[in-house]
């Protein structure tokens, strides 16, 4: 089978992605190329994960072969960085049918590049950060690497995940679903871009990386539900990234990130269309902390290799959402058939009342049992609900503790982003009659809710001042 082939490949060559991929994979039927079209890479090369001595500042080591890699950085022997020209073309043997006697075009050579005279700077408006200086592209506090440690966490889940549910799930499951083989060969494609994702990260962090652990999964009971726990994943790994690339100390490294988590959200949203849900019911994306962020994706890492480096985030007590709307006001069933997009009716209210369970803190969790929740705040308040650029608070009723268990409700706030005729944070109506848009477009929004002990003013740049008053979460509030 070609994706099996494809799989165990990519397993032998990298020490760290798990032997399972190589397992039980479906065939996937890929996109033929006519004669004249750009040849695919072999399976041995896509998808190899290659990491670089920490003397090095290489990015990408791989030879420039293709258009999609025409613009790759290499590193020469002096460490100096070196790019491929612009000029050159990467085009295949191309074979004339014009004629009787067949020619052929050789593939030219790339141009690396060289050091070039300093001319007189373009002119430009003043200020900026980061003109005429080298990048280094490696992290520059301990901040920086435990961000890129928990970016890095990301990617290998989304990786295994992933191919997960390409090797549990066959043809006739995706078909079930509404699904065909090109969604499979797209999900598997995805799974290549964690694998470039994942090598960049690791590149900037060697040699101290961190290797591929174990996951523990929901018990996905068909297509439908390994598609909806996808589109969970890849929303708070891009929410928690997003959160935190304005505070890198390496600008540089930021800006690479920013090249990947687009193609983060780009993964999101399909997700959503597989779903048959509205692909972006939101104007802002809503950023998190990286304790937010380990918080909900420590739980699925099952164990690591005992030579990865620590991370050093804070899991805060899990927050449960009892009656989460997605079930069963709006089952995951097949009723809603996979699109580029459905006018769904909503799926929650303004008003509807939330019930919230969470423990006390000093569980032990994450992998190899080597964490413990925590949390420094008082007597839990308030709901915090986090969407697009808002955080707003709704206070807590009827909490009652028991056996080391508290539970409480809550109600659905409204509200706006700008005030009244701008884009709903939680309820749907208004945005469906003032922008004339589907009814579900805010109703199938994503909310990052939290149960904080007061209710201070955040700001997506300064949102990490609620974390002191988080008493538990966050949860997804997953309205659709």
């Amino acid at each position: 089978m070609v994706a099996a082939m494809r799989l165990a490949a990519l397993a032998s060559v990298v020490p760290f992605l798990s032997s399972t991929f190589a397992a039980g994979i479906p065939p996937v039927r890929r996109q033929e190329t006519s004669s004249s079209a750009v040849p695919t890479t072999s399976p041995s090369s896509s998808s190899q994960l290659t990491t670089v001595p920490a003397s090095t500042t290489s990015l990408g080591s791989a030879p420039v072969t293709s258009p999609s890699s025409a613009s790759s950085l290499s590193s020469s022997s002096d460490s100096s960085f070196t790019s491929s020209s612009a000029l050159t073309s990467s085009a295949p043997v191309v074979t004339s049918n014009t004629s009787s006697v067949a020619t052929t075009t050789p593939i030219p050579s790339t141009v690396s590049a060289t050091p070039a005279p300093s001319p007189t700077p373009v002119s430009q408006p003043s200020g900026g950060i980061g003109f005429n200086t080298t990048p280094t592209y490696k992290p520059q506090s301990d901040f920086d690497f435990q961000s890129l440690n928990l970016g890095l966490h990301q990617e290998l889940i989304e990786l295994d995940l992933f191919h997960h549910g390409l090797a549990i799930f066959n043809e006739s499951d995706f078909a079930a679903a509404g699904l065909s083989e090109d969604d499979m060969f797209l999900i598997e494609f995805m799974a290549d871009q964690e694998v470039g994702h994942a090598t960049l990260i690791s590149n900037i962090l060697a040699p101290n990386i961190t290797q591929q652990c174990t996951y523990q999964y929901p018990n996905f009971t068909g297509v439908r539900d390994f598609i909806d726990f996808c589109q969970k994943v890849t929303r708070f790994g891009e929410s928690g990234t997003i959160g935190f690339l304005a505070h890198l100390d390496a600008q540089d490294t930021a800006s690479l990130l920013m090249d990947s988590i687009t193609t983060e959200s780009r993964q999101q949203m399909v997700f959503r269309q597989f779903e048959g849900l509205f692909p972006m019911p939101f104007w802002f994306v809503p950023s998190i902390t990286q304790s937010m962020q380990w918080t909900l994706l420590s739980p699925y890492i099952s164990t690591c290799p005992a030579e990865n480096p620590a991370v050093d985030w804070t899991i805060f007590p899990p927050l449960t959402i009892l009656d989460n709307p997605y079930f069963p006001d709006t089952p995951l069933d097949n009723n809603t058939e996979p699109a580029i997009t459905h006018n769904r009716t909503q799926a929650t209210y303004l008003g509807r009342e939330v019930l919230l369970s969470w423990e006390a803190p000093g569980a032990q969790t994450g992998f190899n049992g080597s964490f413990t929740t925590h949390s420094s705040a008082g007597q839990p308040q308030f709901a915090a609900w986090i969407s697009q650029l808002n955080t707003t608070y709704t206070a807590l009723s009827n909490i009652t503790t028991a056996n080391g268990t508290t539970n409480a409700t809550t109600i659905q706030p409204g509200g706006e982003v700008y005030g009244n005729g701008t884009a709903a944070l939680i309820n749907g109506t208004v945005y469906a009659q003032l922008r004339s848009l589907p009814q579900c477009a805010a109703d199938l929004l994503y909310r990052f809710l939290l149960v904080t002990d007061a209710a201070p003013y955040v700001t997506p740049y300064n949102l990490s001042e609620i974390e002191p008053h988080i008493v538990a979460g966050p949860a997804l509030y997953s309205s659709g």
